[in-house]
Formats: C-alpha cells, structure tokens, sequence
C-alpha cells in the first residue's frame, strides 16, 4: 500500500505524489484548503519533503513522512565564504 508523499501511477500513464486527504486534525485537505510545498531536510533524503499545510490549523503533513532523525529546515541556506 502507498504511503503519502509516494510515487504513484496515474490512469494515463503518468506519476504523481500521493497527497494526504486529511491533516492530522481530521480537517480536508483539498482545493482552497491546503497550501503544498516542498521542505528541505537534515536527513538527507534526496529532494527532501513534499509539505501540505492545512489552512484551517496550520498543521503541516510531510512526504515521505519524516523520520525520528529529520528536521525540515526553514528559511535560506546558509552562506559558506
């Protein structure tokens, strides 16, 4: 069974990124509800995480789902001189 943030086929053919349906509070994710991104993460994993961010409570779900050692990093990258 495919977990959120997987790859999944399409019907035509095609892949896309298994969305949740809901956030962890119960509320629908779906037009006008959700607010999708993407967040870079300390655990390495290649091209980080697939965000969805419910806009009733702000509550985030992460795919692949985060791990005990990630930590999605937010704002800019760090500068090295």
């Amino acid at each position: 069974m495919a977990d959120v943030g997987d790859l999944v086929p399409t019907t035509d053919d095609k892949w896309m990124t298994l969305a949740p349906q809901h956030c962890p509070n119960g509320h629908q994710l779906d037009g006008g509800k959700v607010l999708v991104g993407h967040a870079p993460c300390s655990c390495g994993i290649r091209g980080g995480h697939t965000s969805w961010r419910c806009q009733v409570c702000d509550t985030p779900v992460y795919g692949p789902p985060l791990s005990a050692g990630c930590r999605p990093l937010a704002g800019p990258a760090a500068v090295r001189t």
